[in-house]
């Protein structure tokens, strides 16, 4: 069991979402960065939708009042008791034990993992809080959490190694999209300049969209506004003033704005982890292009896994002049 003695900004408990509903209009919701969710999860021996805690730029202080074994995973200055500690590694909290996060170097969100996950009430088949439905609410100071149980030896000090951890310090970053799919409301001009120009996130953004600024998209003659239809995670949608609007992990399930494209997936983690201020450029990509690019993650993914699970073994390597992380299964 933990208290969370100091909350200064959002801090919600999220796992990777709330899938099968979205026909009734529920958003899907979950971890902004599933890679920095999924990597703590692993650091400390869960499964990847195990419950994490989400932090919003700041993060929290919270009292140990039992043994627990956590990982904090993003970039910022970490202290247990008042020690620095290192991240994207687990470490052991005793009964009384203090963790104190607090705010991020570069990146949007952060996140804790605890070995077990945390105890919570799955509202349609998930714990991710959805706040402007009702589904669980921000975290406050005083909030006591229940741990799942688990075993806890040999879950402390799994560290992921330097060149797998994310970085997402880049003040300008490059977003690979699938165009459409409703390019003939744009003009072609339109079309160039989106994937041309470069757009500002701003502090209009929240975890349902983030709307950007930057050089006006050209709507066609078919203007702005479509049949409403579905829309997922990742589309972009460009309403009439031509500035476009990413979705993210709690848009709504329909929308009436044209779609300029999809983020490829890999990359959803990039647009969530870009601040107000920081710099987003589109690269057109096909279908297949990003469909490998997710399974190539994937693979990496499962590696990074079964490397914590002790089904294989991780080897840096030397390559082209850059450090690389090799996998090998055991027999």
């Amino acid at each position: 069991m933990i208290d969370l003695l100091n909350v200064p900004s959002l801090l919600t408990i999220q796992d990777l979402g709330r899938f099968g509903y979205r026909k009734l209009g529920v958003s899907t919701s979950g971890v902004m960065d599933e890679v920095s969710a999924r990597l703590a999860n692993y650091i400390v021996g869960n499964p990847d939708n195990a419950p994490v805690l989400e932090f919003l730029l700041a993060g929290p202080t919270i009292l140990f009042n039992a043994s627990a074994v956590f990982a904090v995973a993003g970039d910022v200055e970490v202290k247990l008791n008042g020690v620095p500690i290192e991240l994207w590694r687990s470490y052991w909290a005793k009964r009384g034990d203090v963790l104190e996060v607090e705010t991020l170097r570069s990146g949007l969100y952060g996140y804790i993992a605890f070995a077990g996950g945390i105890k919570c009430e799955r509202l349609l088949g998930s714990c991710s809080t959805y706040t402007r439905a009702g589904l669980g609410r921000p975290l406050k100071a005083g909030d006591r959490l229940t741990l799942g149980y688990t075993l806890l030896t040999g879950k402390e000090g799994r560290v992921l190694p330097r060149e797998l951890k994310p970085d997402y310090s880049a003040k300008e970053k490059v977003i690979r999209v699938i165009p459409g799919p409703n390019l003939d409301h744009f003009t072609d001009e339109g079309i160039e300049t989106f994937l041309s120009g470069s757009y500002t996130v701003t502090p209009e953004s929240d975890r349902m969209g983030y709307r950007l600024d930057g050089p006006q998209i050209e709507h066609s003659e078919k203007g702005a506004d479509i049949v409403t239809d579905a829309v997922p995670i990742g589309s972009i949608q460009v309403p009439a003033n031509g500035k476009p609007i990413i979705m993210m992990a709690d848009c709504q399930t329909t929308g009436g704005y044209a779609k300029i494209g999809m983020v490829a997936r890999v990359d959803v983690p990039l647009v969530a982890q870009s601040r107000p201020g920081e710099r987003l450029r589109f690269k057109a990509v096909s279908v297949e292009e990003a469909q490998e690019l997710l399974r190539r993650r994937e693979r990496t993914m499962k590696a990074i896994r079964k490397a914590f699970e002790g089904e294989a073994r991780a080897y840096k390597v030397s390559a082209g002049g850059k450090e690389l992380v090799a996998f090998v299964e055991k027999d």
